[in-house]
Order: C-alpha cells, then structure tokens, then sequence
C-alpha cells in the first residue's frame, strides 16, 4: 500500500427504496464510478453545502453595503453593561 492511500474504515448503512436505489445506480453508471464512490461523493459534497450555509455569509449588494455600514458605525454605549462590568464577578 502506497503512502497516499486512504484507509476507510467506516461504514454507513442506508436503507432505499428500490426505485431510490435504481436511480443512484444509473447516475453511478453515468458518471463511470463505483454505486460507493458515487454515493460517498453525493453526501460529502451535500454536508459541505450544509455547514457551509451555516458558516458563509452570503449577502447581494445592497446586503453587503448594509452589512459594512453596520460595522462601521460607532460603538454603543450599554449603561447596562458598564454597571454589569464594574461589578466583582461572581466566578471571584
């Protein structure tokens, strides 16, 4: 076994429908690659796209402007949390 080479040593099961299972067959047959390597590509690529919407903002034009005229603005001055900051804390 060659220094590159990936040991996979996890498995997943899936329980398909037969039509499911058809259909990921003929796009494997296709795409000229294994029924796992196809299927292993099609959920990684998919959880990437999932946490990416969670971390990557995103925004149009007129979002972006918004977004850095937000912080570009001055900050504010919370009595709240000053009062709170002067306090000993409660971790003393």
């Amino acid at each position: 076994m060659s220094s590159t080479q990936v040991i996979k040593d996890e498995r997943l099961a899936l329980r398909l429908t037969r039509p499911q299972r058809r259909l990921i067959e003929r796009a494997a047959r296709v795409r000229g690659t294994s029924l796992t390597d196809f299927s292993v590509t099609a959920v990684v690529d998919r959880a990437e796209q999932v946490l990416s919407e969670q971390t990557d903002l995103v925004l149009d034009e007129a979002g972006w402007r918004t977004f850095c005229a937000a912080l570009e603005r001055p900050a504010e001055t919370l009595t709240g949390l000053q009062d709170l900051m002067a306090r000993p804390s409660v971790f003393s």
